[in-house]
């Protein structure tokens, strides 16, 4: 069983993560739309809801981080079996709280596979 509270800060990490990647996603697709002469309204539009999905993710967080402050030291939480069917086995070991591994140590970025572009 694990702290509810170093639960929630682990989840509230993990969701501002995801903010900061989609926030460079954003930044990365802006290039593009600026430099694709063939963009539209409906691109546009879809890039709006990047925008909100940054700031929702970033909210989310800045929740969860609150919520963790808020909870009792004493509070316990079966992250473990939470965990259990997340197919991404770095991220449902984050989330289980489990240590880190060798590969995957705290000062690395977060990773949850990697790329292959060319077989």
């Amino acid at each position: 069983m694990n702290s509810a509270t170093e639960t929630l800060r682990t989840v509230a990490a993990e969701v501002s993560h995801l903010a900061d990647m989609s926030d460079r996603l954003q930044a990365l697709i802006s290039s593009a739309l600026l430099a694709d002469t063939t963009t539209n309204a409906g691109h546009l539009k879809e890039f709006q809801a990047i925008d909100l999905l940054v700031q929702r993710l970033h909210g989310v967080a800045i929740f969860i981080s609150a919520l963790a402050e808020t909870t009792h030291p004493d509070w316990r939480v079966d992250a473990a079996a939470a965990a259990a069917n997340i197919p991404l086995s770095d991220l449902a070991r984050r989330l289980s709280g489990a240590a880190p591994t060798e590969r995957a140590r705290e000062d690395e970025p977060l990773s949850d596979g990697d790329l292959e572009l060319f077989g």
